[in-house]
């Protein structure tokens, strides 16, 4: 057996991958332009064989047939967009094209959701200031607005006005500007239902085959920085057994919304007064899952993405561990220039409830202007209940300093510090 595994900046690292993936047989890494994907060529390359992609489906297919390739697996947009066109020629299991484009153009997704009757968001598609116009009068305030094809929460703005938003809209459809976008989702922003000290919202991993849908665990979100920016997550999800059966039945009805998705999906719902309603489905694990459900579930979720990938039955053996597993991630304060120090890394280790630390930014990196979420770290614990939880992150966050360059100079913060500048009510579309 031969697996590809499209590499890109996404839910599974490359040292994760290497890990989880050793003993899969014969590993092939699809790499394109991507400068991220090129840095950990010699990573890739000390566990298997690095392929570059030329963009040309029918040439990228003629050399992973010759490759021998039995498997394909994607832990990125850019890889269930990729993966689906090859797959397709090369007739092995994965997100036939039009489920790909459905779990990764937002505007297609939330069509099929509504011919379907999925309770999600109103919303509209908005390529030029005139559609603004029109999605303003037809839509009710406060809207979301959001790139249609995009991750971590990019360019995502909450707007509550008409005149802000086509202000924003015309802003970031400016095709002289860098990195400016061509497509827009403007949506109604869903209220959440008052979860607080948690997030508004959950995320539920699946697995799905030849048609059916196996749910693997619900996730708990904790409160986001402003304005969509996750800090962190939980298993399990403080829900009600109802609101559990709830999101379950939901999380299905979506699936089959978007036509005939395959392995392992992400998706992400709302918890509102008039019950959960669908954020996103994504066609890959969610982002930090595959640490977090290791401790919480025993179980390896790249290595059960690989076995759906081979055609083989995922070993779903789930063991629901005691307790509160838990992740939080550091945000930067909104702009920054650049991280320029961490301090107190080593205070974490040994502390109560604490399990590991993880830095996954170098000081001296450029920060993003683009409201997206870039986790500094990742704090990785184990608490006897959420309470204890929440006491374990403010007995640790004040240990960890952070300085930043800025318009003004110098910033220095520490963890504490840095969640409360950065804290807004929970928000979650």
């Amino acid at each position: 057996m031969s697996l590809a595994i499209l590499f890109e900046q996404a839910a599974a690292t490359a040292r994760e991958l290497a890990t989880s993936l050793e003993a899969s047989g014969d590993l092939l890494f699809l790499v394109g332009a991507d400068p991220y994907a090129r840095k950990f060529v010699p990573l890739l390359e000390s566990v298997g064989t690095v392929h570059e992609l030329t963009g040309d489906t029918a040439k990228d297919t003629a050399g992973l047939r010759a490759a021998g390739v039995t498997g394909l697996l994607a832990f990125g947009d850019w890889g269930v967009e990729v993966g689906a066109g090859l797959a397709a020629e090369l007739t092995l299991p994965f997100h036939d094209t039009a489920t790909a484009r459905a779990l990764t153009d937002k505007d297609v997704q939330r069509q099929l959701l509504a011919r379907a009757g999925v309770a999600g968001a109103r919303h509209r598609l908005v390529e030029a200031p005139a559609d603004w116009d029109a999605a303003a009068r037809e839509l009710t305030f406060p809207l979301v607005v959001k790139p249609s094809r995009g991750k971590g929460s990019r360019h995502t703005h909450l707007v509550h006005d008409a005149a802000g938003g086509r202000d924003l809209v015309t802003r970031l459809l400016d095709r002289t500007r860098e990195g400016h976008e061509r497509r827009l989702v403007v949506e109604e922003y869903l209220v959440g239902s008052g979860t607080a000290p948690y997030g508004d919202y959950v995320s539920v991993e699946s697995v799905c085959s030849a048609g059916s849908i196996r749910h693997v665990g619900v996730t708990g979100k904790l409160p986001l920085a402003y304005p969509f920016r996750e800090t962190g997550q939980f298993h399990p999800a403080v829900l009600s057994p109802r609101q559990h059966g709830d999101v379950l039945e939901l999380t299905e009805a979506a699936l089959r919304a978007l036509g005939r998705p395959y392995g392992v999906t992400h998706t992400e719902i709302k918890l509102t007064d008039r019950g959960p309603r669908v954020l996103e489905v994504n066609g890959r694990l969610g982002g930090n899952i595959a640490e977090l459900y290791q401790r919480a579930l025993g179980i390896d979720m790249i290595r059960v993405a690989a076995e759906a990938a081979l055609r083989t039955a995922p070993a779903l053996d789930v063991t629901v561990r005691e307790g509160t597993h838990f992740q939080y991630y550091n945000q930067p304060p909104l702009g920054m220039h650049r991280l320029t120090a961490v301090d107190g890394a080593r205070s974490l280790l040994p502390r109560p409830c604490i399990d590991a630390y993880s830095r996954f930014v170098r000081p001296g990196s450029a920060l993003p202007d683009d409201l997206s979420s870039f986790f500094l770290d990742r704090i990785a614990g184990s608490a006897a209940s959420p309470q204890e939880m929440w006491h374990a992150l403010d007995d640790c966050l004040p240990r960890l300093r952070f300085t930043f360059d800025g318009p003004e100079g110098e910033t220095v913060v520490d963890g504490a510090a840095l969640r409360k500048l950065n804290a807004q009510t929970s928000t979650g579309n």
